[in-house]
Order: C-alpha cells, then sequence, then structure tokens
C-alpha cells in the first residue's frame, strides 16, 4: 500500500471515529444504544408557544403561553403580526400573554401570535390564530309593542358588527349598524302576526352565531289620537308628558303606548351601603326615577300603591327596609294584586310599621296583635263597609252601612299572623324574636305561631297549619271577598283619573279586577294589574275630557304635590340628583314616604268644603300649603329647585313669539283647555316682564303652572 493510501485511510477512519463519538451516521441521524433514531440536536435556545392553533371570537381574550428551552432567561417579548404588542386592527397581546381580538375583523381575519426569546431574538414561536365574529347579545328591544304595519325598532346589546341582520317572527328586517351596541331595523309586521313575535340578532361567518331572542308585541293598528288627548292621557299614566312621549301617543294610540309600558323594565333601587342610615338616597332613588326612567306607568301606579300600602320613615327608617318595600311595590305594580298582597305583608317594613313581626301566640285568654290584620282589612283591601259591585255601599233596615268584618274576625285574623320574625342575619340563627334585620323577607318561627282552628270572615280555618301555609289561607280569603274588586278599583281610579268616578265606571273596572281581562289586556286570573289600569285608563269616563268640551264638573282630581313637582320638571329637560323634592313636598304636606300615620298623606274620602265632592288631595290644601305650591313655580321657573335639579326652558323659548310661547304651553301643560281670558291676561303680563325673551317664557310658566287649571288634572 502506497503512501497515499494509507494517508487517506487514517482520514477516512478520523473522520468515522468523530461521527461515532458524536452519536450521528453519515447521513446525519442520531441513534441510540438500541440504534433507534433520537430527535434533531436541540442544543440553543427554542421557543414554543402554546396552544399552537387557536379560534377567537372578537372582543375577547385568549392567553398564550410561551416555553423557553435552552436558556436560563425564559423571558419573551410578545408581537401579533409582528407588531410589537400589537394594535387595535389586529388585536393587543401583553406582557403575559394575554391576547384580546379586535373589535371588528380584519381582513384577512388570521393573524400569527408570536413569542421572541430576549436571550435570541432569531429564536421565536408561534401560534396561527382565526378570528370569527362574537357571540351578539340582545338586551332590549324599543318599542316593545307595535301596531301592524310599517315599524322601526332600536335593539340594544353587545357583539353586533356591521353585517348583523335582524329576524322579527322569521322575517329580514332592514338592518342598520349604528355601533357594536346598537342596531336600527325596520320592516312591516302583518295582521298574521298580532300576538307575540321573537325577535334575534345573527352575525355572519366567519363564525357565524345567533343571539337568544327577545320579544315583541305586535297589535292591531291604532287610531292616532289629538296631542291634547295625548297629553290628558300622559298625565293619568305617566308622572307627566313630555313632548316626545306627546308625539310617541299622538301617532300611535293609546294601545301601543300600554303595551310598551306593560313590557317595560322595572325601575331599581341601588342597595344601600353598610354606612347608609336614613331613607334620604331612597327617596332621591325615587324622584331620579320618576323623572328619568321609562317604566312611567309602572312607577305610577307603584306610588299609588305606596299611598295604599302606606309604611312611614317616622318608624321604618332603615335604608335597606324601605329599599326593599319599594322594590315590591314597584315589581308588583302590574302584576297581580295577591302578589302585592303577600310581598308587601312580608317586608319586614310593614312587619315593623304595623307590629306584625314579632306577633307573639297569644296565651290562653290574651289576644295577638290585632294592628296589621285590622288595617290590612280597612285601608289595603276590603274597607269597612260591605260594597255593591259598583262600590257603592250596602244598607240595613235602617240606611246604616253594613260592615265588612267584626271584631272577631280581625282577632282571628291577628292569630293567623303570628308566629313571624325578623329574617335571620348572615351567620346568625333563627330565634323566636330576631334582632332587627332588614334584608329579606320575614321569617316564620314555628312554635310561636297560633295553628289553632279559627273562623274568619265567615270560612274556616283549619287548624295544624304552618305560619306560612296559614298566611296563604287568610291572604285567599281575603282575595276572593266581594269586596276586594270594587274596593281596589275605586282607590286606584281615584289615584291615576278622577276623585269622583261614578259607580258605573268603578263597576266597570271591577269586573276587569275580577275577571282579569279587559279588552286584550290581562292573564285571565282574578287581581290582574295590566287588565285593571287598562279599564281605568280607557274607560270611556277617564277618556270623556279628551276634546275640550267633553269634560263634566266633578271630572279630574287636584295634583298631589309629588306629581305636580315631577310633571313640571319632565317637561323641561331636565336634570336631577333627586335632590330638593323632598323639601318642596313637605312644604306643600306631602314630605315623600313620611306619611303621619297608615291614613298616608290624606284619605280616600274627604268632602272639599262647601261642595258635594270628594277630593281626597284637598285634604293637605290650606293657605300655608297653597303659597308653597306658588313657592315652588316660582322657584322653578328660576331654572332649579336644588344645586342637583335644573330644568331648561329653551323649548318653550324657541315656539317664537309670546303667542307661540303661550301656545306652547297651553299644549303641553294644560292641554289646549286655556280660554281666551287667561289668554289675554298672561300676554298682557309677559309683555310686563320685558323685552328679554328668557324672562317672558318665565313668566307665562309661572302663571300657568299656579292657575287652577293646571293645579287640577282634569
Amino acid at each position: 500500500m502506497g503512501v497515499m493510501a494509507v494517508k487517506r485511510l487514517w482520514s477516512t477512519q478520523a473522520v468515522l471515529l468523530l461521527l461515532l463519538l458524536s452519536g450521528c451516521t453519515g447521513l446525519g441521524t442520531r441513534h441510540g444504544s438500541d440504534g433507534s433514531p433520537l430527535p434533531p440536536d436541540s442544543s440553543g435556545t427554542g421557543v414554543t408557544v402554546t396552544p399552537a392553533t387557536a379560534t377567537i371570537r372578537a372582543g375577547s381574550n385568549e392567553a398564550f403561553a410561551a416555553t423557553v428551552s435552552g436558556s436560563t432567561n425564559t423571558s419573551v417579548t410578545w408581537s401579533v403580526n409582528s407588531i410589537a404588542g400589537g394594535n387595535a386592527t389586529v388585536g393587543t397581546i401583553d406582557a403575559n400573554g394575554m391576547y384580546t381580538a379586535p373589535a371588528s375583523l380584519p381582513t384577512p381575519n388570521t393573524i400569527t401570535v408570536a413569542a421572541t426569546s430576549t436571550d435570541d431574538a432569531t429564536k421565536k414561536g408561534s401560534s396561527a390564530v382565526t378570528l370569527q365574529n362574537p357571540i351578539p347579545v340582545l338586551t332590549s328591544v324599543t318599542p316593545a309593542a307595535i301596531s301592524t304595519g310599517a315599524f322601526s325598532l332600536t335593539l340594544t346589546g353587545s357583539g353586533f358588527v356591521k353585517n348583523s341582520t335582524v329576524t322579527f317572527g322569521g322575517q329580514m328586517l332592514t338592518t342598520t349598524y349604528v355601533s357594536p351596541t346598537e342596531l336600527q331595523a325596520s320592516g312591516t309586521a302583518a295582521a298574521t302576526q298580532i300576538g307575540t313575535v321573537n325577535i334575534v340578532v345573527q352575525n355572519p361567518d366567519p363564525g357565524a352565531a345567533v343571539s337568544s331572542a327577545m320579544t315583541a308585541s305586535v297589535v292591531a293598528a291604532s287610531q292616532p289620537v289629538s296631542q291634547a288627548a295625548a297629553v290628558r292621557f300622559l298625565e293619568q299614566s305617566t308622572f307627566g308628558p313630555t313632548t316626545s312621549l306627546v308625539s310617541q301617543v299622538a301617532q300611535n294610540g293609546f294601545d301601543i303606548f300600554l303595551q310598551s309600558q306593560f313590557t317595560a323594565p322595572a325601575s331599581t333601587y341601588p342597595t344601600p351601603l353598610p354606612t347608609d342610615s336614613g331613607v334620604t338616597k331612597v327617596q332621591n332613588q325615587f324622584f331620579i326615577n320618576a323623572v328619568n326612567d321609562s317604566d312611567q306607568l309602572r312607577e305610577r301606579v307603584a306610588f299609588a300603591l305606596n299611598e295604599i300600602w302606606v309604611v312611614s320613615q317616622n318608624k321604618v327608617s332603615d335604608p335597606t327596609g324601605y329599599t326593599n318595600y319599594m322594590a315590591v311595590l314597584t315589581n308588583d305594580a302590574l302584576g297581580n294584586y295577591y302578589n302585592v298582597m303577600k310581598d308587601v305583608t312580608l317586608t319586614p317594613a310593614m312587619g315593623h310599621y304595623l307590629d306584625m313581626v314579632n306577633n307573639d301566640k297569644p296565651a290562653t285568654g290574651q289576644h295577638a296583635n290585632e294592628n296589621y290584620a285590622r288595617e290590612l282589612m280597612q285601608l289595603f283591601t276590603l274597607g269597612l263597609s260591605t260594597l255593591n259591585s259598583d262600590g257603592t255601599a250596602q244598607v240595613d233596615g235602617s240606611g246604616n252601612p253594613v260592615p265588612t268584618y267584626t271584631q272577631n274576625d280581625v282577632m282571628a285574623l291577628g292569630r293567623s299572623f303570628t308566629g313571624w320574625t325578623f329574617p335571620t342575619e348572615p351567620g346568625g340563627s333563627l330565634t323566636r324574636h330576631n334582632p332587627e334585620f332588614y334584608g329579606g323577607n320575614m321569617v316564620p318561627f314555628e312554635s310561636n305561631h297560633d295553628s289553632g282552628s279559627k273562623t274568619f270572615l265567615g270560612q274556616p280555618i283549619p287548624a295544624g297549619q304552618s305560619a306560612e301555609q296559614e298566611l296563604d289561607t287568610a291572604l285567599t280569603i281575603i282575595f276572593n271577598h266581594p269586596n276586594m274588586p270594587p274596593f281596589v278599583a275605586q282607590q286606584l281610579i281615584e289615584k291615576l283619573v278622577t276623585s269622583n268616578p261614578s259607580p258605573a265606571y268603578v263597576a266597570r273596572v271591577a269586573s276587569a279586577f275580577s275577571a282579569g281581562k279587559f279588552q286584550t289586556y290581562g292573564t285571565g286570573k282574578r287581581g290582574d294589574m295590566q287588565a285593571t289600569v287598562a279599564a281605568i285608563l280607557l274607560d270611556p269616563e277617564a277618556r270623556r275630557g279628551d276634546s275640550t268640551n267633553s269634560a263634566v264638573a266633578s271630572d279630574g282630581k287636584q295634583r298631589e304635590p309629588v306629581v305636580m313637582m315631577v310633571s313640571v320638571a319632565r317637561m323641561f329637560n331636565p336634570t336631577t340628583d333627586g335632590t330638593g323634592f323632598v323639601n318642596w313636598g313637605g312644604n306643600m304636606g306631602q314630605s315623600l314616604f313620611n306619611a303621619g300615620s297608615v291614613f298616608n298623606f290624606f284619605p280616600p274620602q274627604n268632602l272639599i268644603a262647601g261642595t258635594t265632592l270628594n277630593g281626597p288631595e284637598f285634604a293637605i290644601f290650606n293657605t300655608n300649603t297653597a303659597l308653597a305650591r306658588a313657592n315652588f313655580v316660582n322657584t322653578i321657573a328660576g331654572g332649579s329647585i336644588s344645586s342637583g335639579t335644573k330644568v331648561d326652558f329653551t323649548p318653550v323659548i324657541n315656539a317664537g313669539s309670546q303667542d307661540a310661547m303661550l301656545d306652547w304651553l297651553n299644549t303641553y301643560l294644560l292641554h289646549g283647555t286655556m280660554s281666551s281670558q287667561m289668554k289675554q291676561s298672561v300676554l298682557t303680563a309677559m309683555s310686563a316682564a320685558g323685552t328679554n325673551t328668557k324672562n317672558q317664557a318665565k313668566m307665562a310658566l309661572y302663571l300657568v303652572v299656579s292657575s287652577s287649571q293646571y293645579q287640577v288634572q282634569r
């Protein structure tokens, strides 16, 4: 073998030796000791991102993680499509790998999320991400009631995109994208769709999705009404007209308004803070809701119930107690009167106010507390005298009213109401007399309940019932008593429409209460409040004043201070934190939630001096309160009643001339009833106020609102 051949041999052997020592073959593949292949050499830094692929909806979050190998420095920087931290178009990612998809999809809808080693910028890992449209969430549809024919809807929620579509009972509507939280849609409702219709929002691909359904009511097309009729109807069904509501009712009629009000979300009262005391915040929230919120009919009826089922802060000043009591009235106002009865009965506020809480089972020969039992029948449900179906009292042979109940009935009902105490505080244990606490309904302590047999209003109450069973039994007896429909009808008519309804009017409303049905309104169950309220507001006697010459002298009612104040404020673009109203109302004899007794600020029956007419609100009308009314009007004409409650008279001023301003006030405040003599007197006063248009408007407002034509709602 030659020298050169030997050198080549040694060279080849050296290379083979090196390859063997490195664990590799001549093909570059590593093998284990058993000859099986091993993974490629992993020496140096490497980055892996998990998940390696992801599908994410617009606006959603996804957590990514990066694993760094081959380095003691495991920190990384994140990017989206090579943009450090991303941006609004492709989405953003924070230092911890939390990715937030953009609100709208980019084109294309795929992006790359990458993590780069801070130790070696050439080493990175990535994830391939596909973006999809969000799932739409539908939270409200307005109006909630529409008439047959062309209509427009406003839909609010979240997750809406530019190509979202609205489906109405399976019919695709013309949809306009406003924002991720609002869509506008229009279409035509057919007569075959009268009833409840499902409405959904659908987002297209990528990631097509459909929202849960909400409903709207389709009713037969209503006849438009005059502006005067619309104003008058809103005076009875809300805390006061606004220009927009007047236009809405005038265009769509009464039925559409009622349907939308019956489905409007209920106003709420915030949960008091542990540090709160007194009912000031609850009072302010009442006025914030009354001035601003859309569920006006519910709030007006709840206020009427508050004046029937009275709880006063002169004994119950706990903010949680009063908040929960008002929440019950608000939630049940358009439900069923039986629910009002039971739910209010179980509030600790009512329990404390009329002594049902900690009402002990009497010892032999003793009596249970009768306070709540007596007032429940006398003031809240039945009245003192047995009634005909039209609300007139039945009389005996001597012409005296026949009593509804006896003292024995009061005693029996008092026994039925034993055994209830305050709710148990968190962390506490139920005792016979729980400590005073208002965070829930009253609870029974069974051994303190008188479960013996009783006879009540001529009906037996069997022995052996639990406290709650007997509560239901007793309330059901009252609920089915023939006095209930005319009693409730009379009370609510007086609160909403007129102090002097005819017996025929009361009978028609009582019939709706009994049947639970009025025209298309109601469930058919006795005590249905929607049927009852619709019957009150749509009755011919309520509507006969809609044209200026159709009212009669006994129609109408004096505006009580709370309603009068809020009504004036609502008409003039108010801003309010709720302050100012309570003090002014107190000056006029009606400090909200602070009635002097369970008999409210004024009784349901109160003859106006020198007349044969009933005028409940006149019981608090005297020289002092009349002056306070005038002072309130003068103050609000100045633009505010407190630092937090202000009004804006721009709509009046923008009407133009003195005549035009007065016509505006006549339309919206007096529903067109201003006499020519009154108009001339006001015009003269406006001229005397100088040439400043704002001062002229203030003068006109003061004179119109102070007038008896405004102070008496007719």
